[in-house]
């Protein structure tokens, strides 16, 4: 089983991406081109001043899950059905399961999804098993270099107990 949560998943959704999924289903131009306002419009911090976005939807905008949801139903959804029919998951917004029938094909899936997910706008990281994978460079037999997306171990942290004892606990613990 895979456990897939997509970190600063609305602060980088892409903006053509999901503006061609919102063109796609909105039936009148004024939804295309409102959305397409909304998503461009500068933050305003508490001090009055305007910051430009160039990506991701706000969250906690009401219809922030919506476009999340409608971005991921074709970059994950329909592209795990296109590509491993075989191999059921769920998703909810940015968090997904994929059960997989062997280690083997987990670690196959994972690889797949993460390359998926950088194509379509996010440098991938994850946790899996208490590894936490991401893009790193390596070199092959021939000793060139290449990126691939590898595992290494999870930061760990220093918890205090009731009784004041420090203990470390891995990051995926949390």
């Amino acid at each position: 089983m895979i456990d897939l949560d997509i970190k600063g998943f609305f602060d980088n959704i892409d903006y053509e991406l999901l503006m061609r999924a919102v063109r796609k289903h909105a039936k009148d131009p004024w939804a295309v081109l409102y959305t397409d306002r909304w998503l461009k419009a500068p933050a305003q911090d508490e001090e009055g001043r305007l910051t430009e976005r160039g990506k991701g939807t706000p969250q906690g905008g009401v219809i922030s899950p919506l476009l999340a949801n409608l971005f991921l139903h074709y970059a994950f959804d329909v592209w795990m059905r296109r590509k491993y029919p075989q191999v059921p998951f769920e998703r909810y917004a940015d968090d997904a399961i994929v059960h997989c029938r062997t280690e083997t094909e987990a670690q196959e899936v994972r690889v797949a999804i993460a390359a998926r997910m950088e194509n379509v706008g996010w440098s991938e990281k994850f946790d899996f098993l208490g590894y936490g994978f991401q893009p790193r460079r390596s070199k092959n037999r021939f000793g060139k270099h290449f990126i691939n997306v590898s595992p290494g171990l999870l930061p760990t942290k220093r918890e205090v107990d009731s009784r004041g004892n420090s203990k470390l606990e891995s990051a995926s613990a949390q």
